[in-house]
């Protein structure tokens, strides 16, 4: 009677070693399920502002064709930025500089990306005067864009008239929808090098696939979305629209 009992008592329950097994698979499920929810999450943001900045570029090339004669804006250079665009008397670009926020409230477009910071935009001088720009104006003043092959720098558009780009996840060198700055990119040599091109004011800009943190890669971690107007295909569309012959 008392062995039945016994073995009864042991026919019972869990044991804690069985306890344990499943609570490791029950966290390995849970963490893989989470892992993989944030990664749908990211990547829904990311194809979010890639679809938001082709609505930027269309934006952009019919502010152009509506204006006579035609143009493009310039950038919103206030600190901290009110979406409008800043042009001068003369109808330049404010104290000539081409480099800015995206002028939302001008475009009349969402006033920031996935991660609730400003779009960054990058406009050629010769295409934003309000004098406005015609078929034989020259693209000595556009930028060039750059993509990554190994450790070299590859040219894939050396003249776009326009460029505006989301800074990503990591929002590094950028600007926040309440006019905050974000943390600024490490600099050169300390693992966000391609990111550095996008943020130093000047015509060169770099394109190329996401990396993560922590990832060996040549150029560094990097997670910048651009796009860009190339100065032929603005003009067809000017063309096309009948706001150039």
């Amino acid at each position: 009677m008392k062995n039945n009992m016994r073995r009864n008592i042991n026919e019972k329950g869990f044991t804690l070693v069985e306890i344990a097994v499943v609570l490791v698979i029950v966290g390995l499920l849970v963490g893989s399920f989470i892992g993989t929810f944030a990664e749908r999450i990211e990547t829904t943001r990311r194809d979010n502002t890639v679809s938001e900045l082709d609505e930027v570029k269309q934006v952009l090339m019919a502010y152009g064709y509506t204006n006579s004669p035609v143009y493009l804006p310039c950038p919103d250079t206030d600190v901290p930025p009110d979406g409008i665009e800043n042009r001068d008397a003369g109808g330049n670009c404010t104290a000539g500089i081409i480099v800015g926020t995206l002028p939302w409230v001008s475009l009349g477009l969402a006033h920031s990306d996935a991660w609730n910071n400003r779009y960054s935009y990058w406009v050629n001088p010769d295409f934003s005067r309000d004098a406005g720009f015609d078929l034989t104006t020259a693209d000595i003043n556009s930028a060039q864009i750059n993509t990554r092959i190994n450790n070299l720098a590859v040219a894939v558009a050396p003249n776009a008239v326009a460029v505006v780009f989301s800074r990503g996840e990591n929002g590094l060198g950028g600007v926040s929808i309440v006019g905050a700055n974000r943390e600024a990119i490490p600099a050169l040599g300390n693992g966000h090098d391609d990111e550095i091109e996008n943020a130093d004011a000047n015509s060169i800009f770099l394109y190329r696939f996401k990396t993560e943190e922590g990832v060996a890669a040549a150029g560094g971690a990097f997670d910048d979305i651009l796009m860009w107007i190339n100065s032929y295909e603005l003009k067809a569309k000017m063309v096309a629209t009948g706001a150039l012959p």
